[in-house]
């Protein structure tokens, strides 16, 4: 019984994984360089964000291992299986800009600002601005 068990749990491992492939933007992916990571799930658009409650489900968030300043996806548009375009406001609702997200063919993402504000934290009192374009792997 513990062999069959074993075999099916086996034969179900690769189903799993496909699956995840199949959801692209249902993942975590961080920077380590400016110690900033991507919660999404554009597939779902079901996530809160941490402390904001009120929000209610968005489609994820960008946050910082050194700042609680937060940056919500409020809106977004898958455009084919490895892109997605989304939509992006600061946590004051003072500051928003749009971007474009790719899956490269090594597992990475590609985050590359289109237009509107700079995506920055607030880092030991001073603004860590974040280039317009950067590299994510997945966590």
């Amino acid at each position: 019984m513990k062999k069959a068990l074993f075999i099916l749990l086996a034969a179900l491992a690769p189903l799993s994984a496909a699956a995840q492939e199949a959801r692209p933007f249902d993942v975590t992916i961080s920077n380590d360089e400016y110690k900033i990571y991507i919660k999404m799930n554009l597939h779902d658009k079901n996530l809160a964000v941490p402390g904001q409650d009120v929000l209610g489900q968005v489609d994820g968030y960008f946050g910082s291992r050194q700042s609680r300043t937060t940056w919500i996806i409020i809106a977004s548009t898958i455009i084919d299986e490895r892109t997605a375009e989304i939509e992006v406001v600061n946590d004051y609702g003072s500051e928003d800009f749009t971007a474009e997200l790719k899956l490269n063919a090594d597992g990475s993402y590609s985050y590359k600002k289109k237009d509107g504000s700079t995506l920055k934290f607030a880092v030991k009192g001073k603004w860590q601005k974040i280039p317009g374009s950067l590299k994510f792997v997945r966590k």
